[in-house]
């Protein structure tokens, strides 16, 4: 008896391929995927977030020399209130439904994996900033009815066309990101 335990202990079994080292290697794949994934959400949210901050930020403002916009409201109510335009004074709340999309969309996009989401993600982000450029960006060189009664009034752009253009920017990289990642 002694003597085939001799024999099995001399005779060790081989592994019959590395799958040990090729789990390793597919999680290091998954870890990588994993940061993406929360790359992108985060990124996302982000967006998101900024969207909802642009809806109440100034994105347009007219500054009438020798005088305060506010001494308007004295005067003429309604030009007082053209004085400074807010996301929601522009795109009427439009934003906040925008924000609710990216974020659901960098949800799907990052947690869910879902190429469809990253798509609709990258489409927001681009329509997002052809929004800023072609509709608002304009806007912020315009003094309007402000103008026409004070001729030294001078248009300018407020933080929220920033937001706005970093939130569309953000979101487009994120539903690329996702988009361009390997499945």
């Amino acid at each position: 008896m002694a003597e085939r335990d001799r024999e099995r202990r001399g005779t060790t079994r081989e592994a019959t391929n590395d799958g040990s080292r090729r789990s390793a290697a597919r999680s290091a794949g998954f870890g990588a995927a994993k940061r993406l994934a929360l790359g992108v959400t985060v990124v996302g949210a982000i967006a998101a977030l900024l969207l909802v901050i642009t809806e109440f930020s100034t994105v347009a403002s007219v500054d009438v020399a020798g005088g305060s916009c506010e001494l308007l409201g004295d005067t003429d109510q309604e030009l007082a209130d053209r004085c400074t335009l807010t996301g929601f004074d522009r795109n009427g709340g439009a934003f906040l439904l925008l924000a609710a999309l990216v974020l659901v969309m960098a949800w799907g996009a990052g947690v869910g994996g879902s190429r469809p989401a990253a798509f609709a993600l990258a489409v927001v982000g681009a329509l997002m900033l052809g929004w800023a450029l072609l509709v608002d960006l304009p806007v912020t060189s315009e003094t309007g009815a402000i103008g026409i009664n004070f001729e030294d009034a001078t248009a300018a752009a407020g933080p929220g066309l920033t937001l706005e253009l970093v939130a569309g920017a953000l979101a487009l990289g994120a539903g690329l990101a996702a988009l361009i990642a390997p499945s």
